[in-house]
């Protein structure tokens, strides 16, 4: 590891793990903060900064980012940015604003805030607010696997929903989302398909704890959670992000087929993680086909308590899509002119 500032006052230490490709800030030699980083030739593309949450306010992040952006301008490296923590740090810092490549642009001033309002509303569109429900079932799922008053067998029931949910939300993204983002963003694209395989690699670990598989074993459980629950947050940024810019590039109706076709894979989806396998393109959505027939033959052999697809409603607004766009059952679903007819239309796949 490469040293990029020491703080004996504090007792930090900021380091570049290249093994990891991420930075890290160590307190008395333990990682308490990261800001993850991928090497594209002389360029660096910053994914995602995270400080423990015991180790929270007290500045961290900021000194983490200043020592990594200090050492990239001394170093001459440009950046690519597309972490918000780091955006908002640029803006209060302009000096350090060198830093960013003009040739590849970061995150857009003001993206960032845009991101924010839409997460806190629930989305303004039907793709915006299908996969805040997804990402907020998986962040359900994940807090209940790690409830210390269940017992062991009902935490192992759940992680395995989590893992078996996370499993198709990451294939249906890469069917969906990456083919649609691919050929006019291919640097969001480039950002989400590492991560994703990152993710699936990280689920891949947490089940084989459960299960006791003996490679993991010596791992401990919480730490697989503390990175799991890491890369599960940096999915939940990029996926927003390129959201947004697949909205921008596309009408109404175009985004509102994106919604429906993301929903839907989803439950055509592998329900165990494959991060070895091809993600992108047409190698990937047949590795996707044949791994979800594998994939279901398992689970009915192991008679696998998994969620299923919702049943069709007879109500034209159905349960499902009730639960997907967070309204109450007779809610009026007419905010605008497309709206409606998109709840509609999920509603009868």
């Amino acid at each position: 590891m490469r040293i990029l500032m020491n703080d004996s006052q504090r007792n930090f230490t900021v380091v570049e793990n290249d093994e990891l490709r991420r930075y890290e800030l160590l307190a008395a030699g333990t990682p308490v903060g990261t800001l993850d980083f991928r090497v594209l030739g002389r360029r660096r593309v910053l994914g995602h900064t995270e400080v423990t949450a015991d180790q929270r306010g007290r500045g961290l992040a900021t000194a983490l980012i200043k020592a990594v952006l200090d050492d990239l301008i001394a170093e001459g490296v440009r950046v690519t940015n597309y972490c918000p923590a780091v955006e908002r740090f640029l803006q209060g810092h302009p000096e350090y604003l060198v830093v960013l490549d003009p040739s590849h642009p970061p995150i857009q001033p003001g993206s960032t805030s845009q991101v924010d309002e839409n997460h806190q509303d629930g989305g303004s569109t039907p793709l915006q607010r299908l996969v805040q429900a997804q990402h907020s079932r998986l962040s359900e799922l994940a807090v209940r696997s790690q409830d210390p008053n269940i017992d062991g067998f009902e935490r192992r029931r759940v992680t395995d929903q989590f893992a078996a949910v996370a499993a198709q939300h990451a294939a249906a993204v890469a069917d969906v989302l990456l083919t649609a983002s691919r050929s006019s963003s291919g640097e969001d694209a480039a950002v989400l398909l590492h991560n994703l395989k990152q993710f699936e690699q990280a689920l891949r670990v947490l089940k084989g704890r459960v299960y006791g598989d003996a490679r993991f074993l010596n791992l401990s459980t919480s730490e697989i959670w503390r990175e799991t629950e890491r890369l599960l947050d940096e999915h939940d940024s990029l996926e927003t992000r390129v959201v947004s810019g697949l909205e921008q590039r596309h009408d109404a109706g175009s985004a509102a087929d994106l919604a429906r076709a993301l929903a839907k894979r989803q439950w055509s989806s592998p329900t165990r993680p494959h991060p070895n396998s091809p993600h992108a393109g047409v190698a990937g959505r047949i590795a996707h086909q044949l791994w979800r027939i594998a994939d279901s033959t398992w689970d009915e052999l192991e008679g696998r308590g998994l969620p299923a697809e919702p049943t069709e409603h007879a109500n034209r607004h159905s349960a499902f899509s009730h639960y997907l766009f967070g309204t109450p059952d007779d809610a009026d679903l007419t905010a605008g002119p497309d709206t409606s007819q998109t709840h509609r239309d999920l509603g009868n796949q």
